[in-house]
């Protein structure tokens, strides 16, 4: 019998509305290099270098114990809520995903526990960036961190001071051979940043992998693509796929607005080099953060990747609050709902889902709507740049 079917079997014996492999089989590395067993878990404690302590840990078998036996851990609040809001999770995706590739049977390892069994490495490789996004946070982009440190104007949009020495650490020998010693047994593997195609030790990580394990690995990269690294994608043929999502926000100006430093140009033609390739096990989609600044662009978007055969996944803002959609005006949302109502187009699923927030978050919120309108103008006198010439006027009115 498969690995799926002695998982299935296993299975019964557990509360499946709670159970999640992630806590015996995956290991998320954030920006700051703590890790936890997924990017959706609240408290991460432990450093990547106590791997070993963290997986061994009293609080992580409390994890492990609460799931198995039906009770929603606190920390694993945000499955709980995606679940109730959309039926899906990352907890219910690891579940399809992760479990279906366990060959050994799920009871032994939660029984016994072995770091050698982990499968899935979540990997933020600190915050080096090229990029300074909008919507971002020094914690996730080098560039925006150095900026807030030379202008104090933009501090009180974030959470606290920030050093970078606090994110360097993927850029150490430790971390590269830390990487080398778990990497080989993976089975997926998922770079982010930052912008994890910068990073320039990560071909030679990747081809240190033993042929073997490739062929039954899943490589993940979500990327802003201002760059391409040719050599790179010429290793990705021996992995069973590669996963690239590429990282949009609108279209044309508003992109380069929102993704300030990128050129809509660029961006467009690595695409176009991607599809070249014609590589059959690389599978190339598109990640939208839904959000206010670039809410009046998702039309136009949409039409661009439905010719071009792209699905569009989106990521609903959670912060800052005041770039939720709740900060745009009604107006705008009912247009946009008015202008949608008949599309059924190539990424239906996509604007299907836009529908629901802005229907959700149809009223107004005028003092998020003051925020937002605050942090682009301060943005913007330092970048020397313009929200007024993407947002139309009534988007933002208060």
């Amino acid at each position: 019998m498969g690995g799926m079917g002695q998982i299935s079997i296993c299975l019964m014996a557990i509360k499946k509305d709670t159970f999640c492999v992630a806590p015996w089989y995956s290991v998320f590395v954030a920006s700051d290099g703590k890790i936890a067993p997924c990017c959706k878990f609240t408290k991460p404690s432990h450093s990547y270098k106590q791997i070993e302590e963290y997986f061994m840990s009293s609080d992580l078998d409390k994890v492990r114990q609460d799931l198995l036996n039906g009770v929603k851990n606190a920390n694993c609040a945000k499955c709980w809520t995606d679940e109730d809001n959309s039926g899906d999770s990352l907890r219910l995706i690891s579940n399809r995903t992760i479990a279906k590739e366990i060959k050994a049977p799920l009871s032994e390892q939660i029984k016994n526990p072995k770091l050698s069994n982990i499968k899935s490495f979540d990997l933020t490789l600190g915050n080096i960036c090229n990029l300074k996004c909008v919507m971002c946070s020094p914690e996730l982009s080098s560039q925006l961190l150095a900026e807030v440190n030379l202008n104090p104007e933009l501090k009180p949009f974030y959470n606290k001071e920030y050093s970078q020495k606090e994110f360097d650490w993927p850029k150490s020998k430790d971390f590269v051979a830390w990487c080398d010693q778990y990497l080989p047994q993976a089975i997926h593997i998922k770079f982010t940043g930052g912008e994890p195609f910068i990073i320039p030790w990560i071909q030679d990580v990747i081809e240190r992998i033993p042929d073997s394990q490739k062929k039954k690995c899943i490589l993940h990269f979500t990327t802003n693509l201002t760059v391409l690294n040719h050599k790179l994608f010429n290793c990705f043929s021996k992995f069973k796929e590669v996963w690239i999502s590429v990282s949009v926000e609108g279209s044309g100006k508003t992109h380069e607005y929102l993704r300030f430093g990128h050129s809509w140009d660029v961006l467009t033609d690595h695409i176009a080099q991607i599809k070249e390739m014609t590589l059959d096990n690389v599978m190339l989609k598109i990640n939208h953060v839904v959000q206010s600044p670039s809410y009046q662009s998702i039309i136009e978007m949409t039409e661009f990747f439905d010719s071009k055969k792209l699905a569009i996944h989106p990521i609903l803002l959670s912060g800052p609050k005041h770039f939720q959609l709740s900060s745009l005006s009604e107006m705008a949302k009912q247009n946009f709902l008015d202008l949608t109502a008949g599309y059924d187009g190539f990424n239906k699923q996509f604007i299907d889902f836009v529908r629901k927030v802005s229907r959700e978050h149809l009223k107004q919120d005028r003092s998020l709507t003051e925020q937002c309108v605050k942090h682009l103008d301060s943005l913007d006198r330092v970048r020397k740049n313009s929200y007024k010439d993407i947002i139309p006027p009534e988007n933002i009115s208060v």
